[in-house]
């Protein structure tokens, strides 16, 4: 949930935009029609027919100001930001352009806001200022506390003519995505040493220098073949360059299963400590893969993470999945489906809090 979100919720009272005519202003317009009347007949002078005058065309200049102004009034939503840290505040930029030489006192932005991931869904009302010829853009902040996709978008607003008589809605198509990502707990210690159990079974990592692999042949250069796979040695030797062919003896690499079952806040901490516990194999330069269990795709679905920035595409990922109720399944679905893994770290609720646990197949 945003700050945005929960603002909304505190004021039930708030309605989605639409056309709406002010009776109360076309009634003190009349009055002011029937008291000029008056005040004409009982005075009859100039100045008063003038005012009568006025007061006749106003409405019809009106209704003509209002029709260019209608059509002249866009609206354009951005995110400064496309990725956010759980626990901190970013930003929204609504811009309202005018591109008439009309003005309204008073238009009216209908801003939707959902969580794709967590299906949360609000609304809130925004009052802007309408000046002719003019961008009006407004810097909307908004605190986050839970991690997800975040869909904020505009697709109505209400334009007020000058007089007040009618805010006519008006249907516009706008959006910004943000992506909150979960904030990296530094003070958490992760025993790295016990999760290595999770290995497959040959080891990996991309540290610099590091070469898991073997010779399985030497055969004659072929153009396309990297230079550091020239034996000199042997090419000296025959006066004709040749090429170790190499076979990978490392297939091993950290299986991190994160489960996407419980409820909304529950899954929010399951993947505030998988990101933790990524984040710091990435550290380490430790290969991991990442699985969860796709509810959609009834499948298991993996990412290979190397660095930070795969890590965050990976968690963009995870945001469209939806949440399911039975934890049980993944594991019968991972002996079943992935017999041949047998180990892997479960991030999962154990005991009421987020945990990260060992799981070996037989």
């Amino acid at each position: 949930m945003s700050q945005l979100n929960a603002d909304n919720k505190k004021n039930k009272s708030i309605k989605p935009l639409k056309t709406t005519v002010h009776p109360t202003r076309i009634i003190a317009y009349l009055v002011q029609v029937a008291i000029s009347v008056y005040m004409y007949y009982f005075l009859r002078n100039h100045f008063m027919m003038l005012v009568l005058s006025i007061l006749a065309a106003a409405p019809v200049l009106d209704i003509l100001a209002f029709i260019f102004l209608y059509r002249a009034v866009e609206v354009k939503l951005e995110a400064p930001e496309r990725e956010v840290v759980r626990n901190t505040i970013g930003f929204i930029r609504l811009t309202l352009k005018n591109s008439s030489l009309m003005v309204s006192f008073d238009t009216c932005v209908q801003l939707d806001a959902e969580n794709t991931f967590y299906n949360d869904k609000s609304f809130t009302i925004l009052s802007l200022p309408c000046s002719a010829r003019n961008n009006y853009e407004k810097n909307i902040p908004v605190r986050y506390y839970m991690n997800g996709m975040y869909k904020y978008s505009i697709n109505v607003i209400t334009v007020r003519d000058l007089l007040g008589f009618i805010s006519l809605k008006k249907k516009v198509d706008t959006s910004a995505e943000i992506s909150v990502l979960p904030e990296i707990d530094n003070s958490h210690e992760f025993d790295l040493t016990d999760m290595s159990k999770g290995m497959t079974e040959s080891e990996e990592t991309i540290k610099k220098g590091h070469d898991f692999s073997d010779v399985s042949d030497v055969r004659e250069y072929i153009p396309g073949d990297k230079l550091m796979s020239i034996h000199w040695k042997l090419s000296a030797k025959r006066d004709i360059l040749m090429v170790k062919d190499r076979v990978s003896m490392s297939d091993q690499q950290m299986v991190i299963l994160t489960e996407l079952s419980g409820s909304d806040e529950e899954v929010d901490e399951i993947l505030t400590l998988t990101y933790s516990i990524v984040d710091s194999f990435v550290r380490e330069q430790t290969y991991v893969r990442l699985m969860w269990w796709s509810e959609g795709k009834f499948s298991f679905e993996e990412r290979q993470i190397v660095s930070r920035e795969s890590l965050r595409e990976s968690f963009s990922d995870i945001y469209y999945e939806k949440i399911y109720n039975d934890s049980e399944k993944t594991k019968q679905y991972m002996r079943s489906i992935r017999p041949e893994l047998k180990a892997y770290v479960n991030v999962c609720m154990r005991d009421g809090e987020a945990d990260a646990v060992v799981v070996e197949q037989d």
